[in-house]
């Protein structure tokens, strides 16, 4: 899977939502002619649409929980590492958000710490959550 700097993701959003809503056979027409005018960004998209087709086909998305979020990551006043949890902010497909403050003293900070869903480990998913 690729990686885009922030200004190229920006650049490329677009043009992939647009991408998605195609038909193949338009997709393939509009691609061509939007590399006549632009290869670089064309071969960058391209490459989006082949990473998101191995997605589809691998069943990214319709990958079963085991259990909840919030009971895989943690629990409120567990440590981890320097921070202790402290609630969940939100879950998604690929796992939990929790608020977490700094605890080993050396500051008072309050930070986001994600965990990725237990069903996902092991399966590849680990590069792509990083």
């Amino acid at each position: 899977m690729r990686t885009f700097d922030p200004d190229r993701w920006l650049l490329l959003s677009p043009y992939l939502e647009q991408a998605l809503d195609m038909t193949e056979q338009e997709r393939s027409s509009w691609l061509t002619s939007l590399a006549a005018q632009n290869p670089g960004l064309t071969a960058d998209l391209e490459a989006l649409l082949r990473d998101h087709l191995s997605l589809v086909r691998a069943g990214f998305m319709e990958q079963s929980m085991i259990g909840t979020p919030e009971k895989a990551a943690g629990s409120p006043g567990q440590s981890i590492g320097s921070y202790t949890l402290i609630s969940p902010i939100g879950q998604g497909g690929m796992g939990s958000v929790w608020l977490a403050k700094r605890s080993d003293g050396r500051f008072e900070r309050q930070v986001a710490v994600k965990f990725l869903h237990a069903s996902l480990i092991g399966h590849g998913n680990e590069d792509r959550f990083k």
